[in-house]
């Protein structure tokens, strides 16, 4: 599998919530850094994920860029939360058919509010 079709499938799958399809695209040791989680370890990652995911109304991707070892995704998603729509980055480094690290970039101010203190 290809850098495209790789993230394409793993995208496709967490979307649809087909998180054992999302899983597999990922290294065990996946390195993930978002604007609001850290994880060293993809089933800790996908956990999250299925709860991200069960807030969503949709997501729409609008740029993608690829190549050998990565790739980026702009998309909206269409929360049903008070946050409303989320302007996301992502971005994949990739190594033997795994994406082994994702930088997840977005604007965390009114989830942070919903999550309250910590």
């Amino acid at each position: 599998m290809d850098t495209r079709q790789l993230i394409e499938t793993y995208h496709n799958a967490w979307t649809a919530g087909d998180f054992p399809t999302a899983r597999r695209c990922l290294a065990d040791n996946l390195d993930f850094k978002g604007s609001i989680d850290m994880f060293r370890k993809a089933d800790d990652f996908i956990t999250a994920l299925k709860g991200f995911q069960s807030m969503l109304r949709g997501v729409r991707l609008l740029k993608s860029y690829f190549d050998q070892n990565g790739a980026a995704l702009l998309y909206d998603c269409d929360t049903l939360t008070p946050a409303g729509v989320i302007r996301t980055s992502e971005f994949f480094s990739t190594d033997n058919g795994k994406i082994t690290e994702i930088r997840l970039v977005f604007d965390a101010s009114e989830l942070r509010k919903l999550m309250g203190p910590k």
